[in-house]
């Protein structure tokens, strides 16, 4: 439990805690967005690859994506529902091109990140727009205070997701479109059940997700790295991460697939039922 909110209201912490989630955030302007949609293309078209084919530590792609994780416009808010000593524990690019029919399935964070507390808090920053039309997040209101549910891993092309787990069962009815505007952010629990649509528009829809544990969390599938953000490390649970000093460095690469094997190793079991 965290002491007193100091930047975020008391109503928006009570609305965290009993639902799971907290939209909209102000984190950007448009010149910045454009600017790191610049560097994401340029990426691309030098690599042949997209930033958002890396899972695990997209945050370490370029130094942009690693200071924007820094920024109190993000940290500010975490802080109230996390406590003050954060940890930065992995991170990726979400990427929709234009009518295409990339999804993500029904899912919960902590099935699979394998963290003893489930305190996590999840930022996705909109870079564009991210709306119904072109497959914003989508949440399911309170389902953090249930169980971890049980995924089914199924492979497909268009799901975004590393293993294709998916919730089959949930009521969408009861589903909320969390609708940002460019710049702004979400946050949602680590066992907030979510997903998203397909873009069916003219334009990309393009996230950043960060991924925010307090230094007291562990890993309890071996030891791993994360980085430190805000506040003081007393618990020494987790090993430092390199820092990004050029776009796309080639060693930064190399660490970021091993992360991202460890992520789709079918030992790294999932959480319910295990």
């Amino acid at each position: 439990m965290t002491s007193a909110a100091r930047h975020l209201a008391p109503g928006q912490v009570a609305f965290y805690r009993e639902h799971g989630y907290l939209a909209p955030l102000r984190a950007l302007g448009g010149a910045e967005t454009a600017a790191m949609r610049a560097s994401l293309e340029a990426f691309e078209a030098a690599r042949g690859f997209s930033a958002g084919d890396i899972h695990m530590k997209g945050h370490l792609c370029f130094p942009w994506s690693h200071a924007l994780a820094a920024r109190p416009e993000i940290l500010d808010p975490v802080e109230d529902l996390i406590g003050p000593d954060i940890l930065l524990f992995a991170s990726k690019f979400w990427i929709k091109p234009p009518h295409t029919g990339r999804f993500v399935s029904w899912h919960q964070d902590s099935a699979y990140f394998g963290l003893d507390p489930h305190e996590l808090a999840a930022v996705w920053i909109a870079l564009t727009d991210s709306n119904r039309d072109n497959g914003c997040v989508r949440v399911m209101p309170g389902s953090h205070r249930g169980p971890v549910h049980w995924h089914r891993e199924t492979p497909d092309e268009d799901n975004l997701l590393g293993r294709g787990q998916t919730i089959e069962g949930l009521d969408e009815s009861k589903a909320v479109d969390l609708v940002l505007r460019e710049g702004e952010f979400s946050i949602h629990h680590e066992r907030t059940a979510h997903g998203s649509l397909p873009n069916r528009t003219d334009d990309p829809r393009i996230g950043l997700a960060l991924f925010y544990i307090p230094t007291a969390v562990r890993s309890v599938i071996g030891r791993r790295a994360a980085t430190l953000v805000r506040g003081a490390d007393r618990f020494g649970h987790w090993d430092d991460e390199p820092v990004p000093r050029i776009d796309g460095d080639p060693a930064i690469l190399d660490y970021m697939r091993a992360a991202q094997r460890r992520y789709h190793d079918p030992a790294y079991a999932q959480e319910a039922g295990g």
